[in-house]
């Protein structure tokens, strides 16, 4: 079961404060932990590309010339891998994502995409679709795997997308004792930083079920020989 803001609050309640029960919830010092828990939230999912903030936006041109411009979901931060879009309403292409300043270096008939916007306007997806008109067919099929933003925490039954609860909790206890000038702050952080450090680990360290792009060898294959553990 996901941790809810009510028990992170509860957790960091019985460090600072050595009470089981959180503050009044939407009280200032409610308020002001809530804060510092979305900051830690934000810190944690700018720190790696986690693949709990994976997502995937399918959507369909609707224009009679089909659009070029797409508008992307507000938790939008970045592209993952490449979009696929059907542009002629037949064939599926993977389209390479460009900087924007580089598309003058492409012809018309090149396919690629870039992403303009920005986080507080928004973003959206430019697609140059490579086809003879320069559109894409009406009804065209565009695919984009992206990474998330994670929403804010607001309400006590919110949940974080981080896997980890605890990074949260000592995050936010660093940052509070911080703010107090309190001397235990450095050994609340370097404990976060222990938390991010073992979610980073567990991230990168994938089971033998999972290929994720790596090539095995025969004797893998064949014997689950493995370098380090049999040789």
């Amino acid at each position: 079961m996901a941790t809810n803001v009510t028990e992170i609050q509860n957790r960091i309640a019985t460090i600072v404060d050595q009470s089981p029960d959180a503050p009044t919830a939407g009280g200032d010092d409610w308020n002001l932990r809530l804060k510092y828990m979305n900051m830690s939230q934000r810190e944690w999912s700018e720190s790696y590309p986690w693949q709990v903030l994976y997502k995937e936006y399918n959507s369909l041109t609707s224009q009679p010339s089909g659009n070029s411009t797409l508008s992307l979901p507000t938790d939008f931060r970045k592209i993952s891998s490449f979009p696929k879009i059907t542009a002629d309403g037949a064939t599926t292409e993977d389209y390479p994502e460009i900087r924007p300043q580089e598309k003058d270096q492409y012809s018309g008939s090149d396919r690629y995409c870039y992403v303009i916007g920005n986080y507080s306007d928004g973003y959206s997806l430019f697609v140059n679709p490579g086809t003879a008109n320069g559109n894409m067919v009406s009804g065209a099929s565009i695919y984009v795997p992206y990474l998330a933003t994670p929403g804010s925490l607001a309400s006590p039954a919110d949940a974080s997308m981080c896997p980890d609860p605890e990074y949260l909790v000592q995050r936010t206890v660093a940052l509070l004792w911080e703010s107090r000038e309190d001397a235990r702050f450095p050994q609340a952080k370097a404990d976060a930083e222990k938390i991010l450090a073992r979610l980073l680990e567990l991230e990168s360290t994938h089971t033998d079920a999972a290929v994720y792009g790596q090539v095995r060898t025969i004797e893998q294959k064949k014997y689950n020989f493995r370098w380090g553990r049999n040789g």
